[in-house]
């Protein structure tokens, strides 16, 4: 649905005072105009290298506990902070509560060793070998964005990246950046926006390149004003009794949540967390990476919980990080830039349980005798998730340029 016939749908709608929509009339109106067909991703990258080994923990190791005397987290049934038994060997730390009981309804993976050959340890390398979609290798554009362009899709807000823009979202297909919903157009009036609007949607017969991109890019943040304005005046009310971190990061999962109740055709969504690069002072099951935790875990439960049954159906959680720490603990009671790490994949389409085999910490079986090695490539995950979710088997070779996909098996 283009601008046009959304305003035109705004302008038949009720109103309340001061010209503000009331929130079902705003998602009546987005639905009679446009039903969403497809499904949406929703990508959260833990920005830092978070350490996986204290996120699921393999409590069944006695090597883990030997390399982390002071950080580990404690084997289950041993009291307060002690680590969510997953399957007898693997569990989860306690911070991680809110998805454990997503693990229990049997709609979340659980990936404990995850990355790529060759690895770099720089964290904006590795996050951009990452969102590349080519382990070892940093492309001009992202994996969403070259997915976006292979398929074509009528939209009113097909991709969003919150915060900044991400790198697997840059490339030609143009993308929404926005903070939040909130802050979505603060301190422009109605005058300035018509007046950018009549900017591009100037012909473009005597722009150059450049110019026909930036016009491209400025349409769609006209288009996108106009659009998620309305959104920023009304209250939401999350379904279900969930409660969101009272963070940007809680906000924006909120914020996705609304969009995809909206039937506005969101197909990525991109979100970020950070605070895992914790070189000293780490903590176990409390401190500063167990309070990250608490955030990352909560913001997704609720996610999860105010989406409800009907579009969890259609919606799959991917989280992701650019590394894990090292094995063994430092002399600062902290970890520093490892290999692999856990990465999670959440939704009502996902066969729950623990994927890819366990590398092991004995010195022998660790990646340079100090990370834990991975067993799974993150293109398999990416793989299976455009092949299976999007339904872009045929734009594989596209979108992951190199890769040899093999299904992991998480997607029912």
């Amino acid at each position: 649905m283009k601008r046009r016939h959304f305003l035109r749908n705004l302008a038949a709608m009720p109103v309340l005072g001061r010209g503000l929509l009331s929130s079902g009339a705003l998602l009546a109106g987005f639905k009679n105009a446009y039903a969403a067909s497809g499904k949406t991703l929703v990508v959260i990258f833990q920005r830092g290298g978070c350490d996986g080994l204290n996120v699921v923990v393999p409590h069944g190791e006695d090597e883990y506990y030997r390399l982390r005397p002071d950080i580990a987290i404690a084997k289950p049934g041993s009291g307060v902070g002690a680590a969510l038994d997953l399957d007898g060997f693997m569990g989860l730390h306690p911070a991680m509560a809110p998805l454990f009981d997503i693990y229990q309804q049997g709609h979340m993976a659980v990936m404990p060793a995850v990355h790529y050959e060759n690895a770099n340890r720089s964290h904006f390398v590795s996050q951009d070998f990452i969102e590349s979609g080519i382990g070892g290798m940093r492309t001009a554009d992202g994996w969403l964005n070259r997915h976006l362009s292979s398929k074509s899709q009528d939209a009113e807000v097909r991709a969003v990246s919150f915060g900044t823009l991400a790198h697997a979202l840059k490339g030609n297909t143009p993308v929404t950046t926005i903070d939040t919903l909130a802050k979505l157009g603060a301190g422009m009036d109605v005058e300035t926006l018509n007046r950018l609007t009549a900017i591009y949607q100037q012909p473009v017969s005597s722009l150059l390149k450049q110019r026909l991109l930036l016009k491209q890019h400025g349409e769609l943040a006209i288009d996108n004003l106009s659009t998620l304005e309305p959104f920023s005046k009304q209250a939401y009310s999350p379904d279900n009794g969930a409660v969101y971190p009272d963070t940007n990061y809680g906000r924006q999962l909120r914020d996705i949540a609304r969009l995809v109740k909206a039937g506005a055709g969101l197909e990525v969504a991109a979100v970020n967390i950070g605070g895992w690069d914790n070189h000293a002072g780490q903590g176990g099951a409390q401190g500063t990476q167990a309070s990250r935790l608490s955030e990352f875990s909560g913001g997704i439960a609720a996610l999860y919980r105010d989406l409800g049954t009907v579009y969890m159906n259609d919606v799959v959680i991917l989280t992701m990080t650019e590394f894990g720490r090292t094995a063994q603990q430092n002399a600062s009671k902290g970890t520093d830039h490892g290999n692999a790490s856990s990465w999670f994949v959440i939704g009502n389409q996902v066969n729950g349980g623990i994927y890819g085999e366990w590398p092991g910490l004995l010195p022998e079986q660790l990646y340079l005798g100090r990370y834990l090695a991975h067993s799974i490539n993150f293109t398999d995950i990416f793989g299976e998730l455009l092949a299976r979710h999007l339904n872009n088997a045929s734009g594989l070779a596209a979108v992951l340029p190199g890769s040899h996909y093999q299904p992991v098996g998480f997607l029912a």
